[in-house]
């Protein structure tokens, strides 16, 4: 905890601080199982809380108008490429059936699709 009484990551640096635009101490509430979820979250980030919450909310503050959600963040990389590798693996029992119902069409159009969008992911469109 540091010495105002906020707690921070070990090694934390306060940027707003350092640029002259200091935090100050704002009122949100939740209810005990919605905080639960929010430290959970934080703790599978290896984040404190506050922090957590902190770097979610300006995301979304800072999306471009009209954006629903803010852009994934380059770190989600790896999770992204691993699910869609766990997805490839059991989609694969699922095509070989399609196929042999004759439905190849469908198959193609969804492989197409899916390899449109990783293509998408790896060139880094949405960092």
């Amino acid at each position: 905890m540091s010495e105002d009484g906020r707690n921070e990551a070990p090694g934390a640096e306060n940027t707003a601080e350092r640029s002259g635009d200091a935090r100050k101490t704002r009122g949100i509430r939740f209810s005990e199982s919605e905080w639960e979820e929010v430290k959970r979250a934080a703790a599978a980030h290896e984040m404190p809380a506050a922090e957590f919450v902190r770097e979610k909310i300006l995301a979304l503050a800072r999306a471009p108008e009209g954006g629903d959600a803010p852009p994934v963040a380059p770190s989600m990389a790896p999770l992204v490429e691993r699910m869609f590798r766990y997805t490839w693996f059991l989609a694969t029992e699922k095509r070989d059936a399609m196929v042999r119902e004759g439905r190849e069409d469908e198959v193609d159009a969804l492989v197409a699709e899916v390899r449109a969008f990783h293509e998408t992911l790896r060139s880094g469109a949405g960092d």
